[in-house]
Parts: C-alpha cells; sequence; structure tokens
C-alpha cells in the first residue's frame, strides 16, 4: 500500500514575483522529492487573501 504525504509551500510578495518565486520553490522541491522516489500525485495552487499564494503537493511512495 502507498503512504501518501501532503505539503504545503507558500509564498507572500508582490503578485507577479511571488508566483514566479513559488514555480521555482515548487520545482525544486518537486526534483528533490523524485529523485528520492517519490510519485507526485497532485499539485495545486490558491490563492489566500490575494497576499499569498499557496501550493498545495501530494506525493506517495
Amino acid at each position: 500500500m502507498k503512504k501518501h504525504q501532503i505539503h504545503i509551500l507558500k509564498r507572500s510578495a508582490g503578485f507577479s514575483s511571488m508566483k514566479e518565486e513559488l514555480t521555482k520553490e515548487v520545482e525544486q522541491f518537486l526534483n528533490i522529492k523524485v529523485n528520492e522516489g517519490f510519485e507526485v500525485v497532485n499539485i495545486s495552487f490558491t490563492y489566500y487573501e490575494a497576499n499569498e499564494l499557496i501550493a498545495f503537493i501530494t506525493l506517495c511512495k
């Protein structure tokens, strides 16, 4: 049976810069996790109160 993990990454900054910064952070995080043998199940992004961008990442191994 596969074990699932949920990770939350967030970024607070100016609108355009937080989008780019969080995208880079998620990409680096996923590269590390995939190299550790994890599979990506789902990634979703949402804005919280117009000043934070949050990434929800579901992985399994």
